[in-house]
């Protein structure tokens, strides 16, 4: 009798589990500049009161889950450079796309020019540096991710995507602690360009090499012996959430193996980072090169920063000539609590094709749009 009932609540767990997965909400949107009417892309959009988000395309398009439990909360759009923004759920479910307009803070760009001699781009820098154990969580943490990843052959135009989720486990925001990725699902569509040479579509590659604020290796500017190995320029200040930015450039004239991090060196090494004016935090930070670029954003979570939307471009060379693959990488939820250790023997470098494909999960949490 007792295994009976048993059986009896697992099966009532399940159902509800259905149940509540099938009350969700998938609220699109569109985000736009306010003044010119053009998408902003890469828009951060959280939801109050939880650990969950996501990030605009570059379109300025997004889709968020909504849970039955959010109805009540609101959304919270930002955008570096723009005034952020808070709505309701309840006025949005109603709209079949919601359309949000940000406005710039033009003043602010303005009043800029009048203290821009009296800073000193790379003692910010330096600043950054110095803050990230203050800034960035020292001790474990979960984040989940969505990456999109795209390759494209303007000769044969072929194009191919492939879609995974991502678990990942941080030590902390140390940089000589390495992350540690699983691959939970995948889905993938499309003619692949690449399928002849077994290119290895690696969706975790952008979460390594562009978050250098948990380089092991100590790559590229934040690192503090690299730093007088770059010439810099100071941009001005820009609005971001409720804080002010610096933006500032830098460059390598000489790009080495030490800087870069790679066997066979760039051409050209450049990059742009954005830090917070009262705490010296970095926000976002651009890497440019012939071979690659990335772009990482992080977003204040109670107390500390997390990476929220991660972006990469590999220019591929040899028989490849022809081809590019993107990927967008998105965060999609906050894990403090509970914590899931994973050790060295992840998937995170096999090969997606390898992967069971689950059509059911990824037809109730992203739904191909049927446009």
């Amino acid at each position: 009798m007792r295994q009976f009932i048993v059986t009896i609540c697992m099966v009532v767990n399940v159902i509800s589990s259905v149940i509540a997965q099938q009350n969700d909400l998938h609220l699109k949107g569109l985000i736009l500049d306010f003044e010119t009417k053009e998408p902003i892309p890469y828009a951060s959009i959280s939801i109050t009161n939880t650990t969950r988000g996501t990030a605009a395309t570059k379109n300025g398009e997004f889709t968020l889950i909504i849970k039955e439990s959010d109805v009540k909360e609101s959304i919270k759009i930002s955008s570096i450079g723009f005034l952020s923004k808070s709505l309701s759920i309840e006025s949005l479910t109603t709209k079949t796309k919601a359309v949000i307009e940000l406005k710039s803070d033009i003043q602010l760009l303005n009043e800029i020019q009048i203290t821009q001699s009296r800073i000193n781009p790379l003692e910010i820098i330096k600043s950054a540096i110095d803050s990230i154990s203050k800034n960035y969580k020292m001790d474990d943490f979960n984040l989940e991710f969505h990456s999109e990843m795209t390759a494209e052959n303007l000769l044969t135009n072929q194009h191919f995507k492939v879609e995974s989720l991502i678990l990942g486990y941080y030590k902390g925001y140390a940089s000589n602690v390495d992350k540690k990725f699983e691959i939970l699902k995948k889905r993938d569509s499309g003619d692949n360009p690449l399928k002849a040479s077994e290119y290895p579509f690696w969706p975790t590659l952008e979460l390594h090499r562009a978050d250098l604020l948990a380089d092991p290796y100590k790559t590229g500017i934040l690192n503090n012996k690299n730093l007088e190995k770059f010439d810099y320029t100071y941009l001005g200040v820009l609005t971001y959430d409720s804080d002010t930015v610096y933006h500032i450039e830098y460059i390598a004239p000489k790009p080495t193996q030490k800087i870069t991090g790679y066997g066979i060196v760039p051409k050209t090494y450049k990059g742009s980072i954005f830090i917070t004016t009262t705490t010296h935090a970095i926000v976002k930070h651009e890497i440019i090169t012939d071979q690659f670029s990335y772009s990482i954003i992080y977003k204040k979570y109670e107390e500390h920063y997390f990476p929220y939307f991660i972006s990469g471009e590999r220019r591929l060379g040899g028989d490849h000539l022809y081809s590019t693959v993107y990927n967008i990488v998105r965060l999609t939820n906050i894990g403090l609590a509970n914590i899931k250790v994973i050790d060295y023997k992840t998937n995170e470098f096999q090969n997606l094709s390898e992967l069971p494909e689950d059509k059911e999960f990824w037809d109730l949490y992203y739904p191909v749009d049927k446009k």
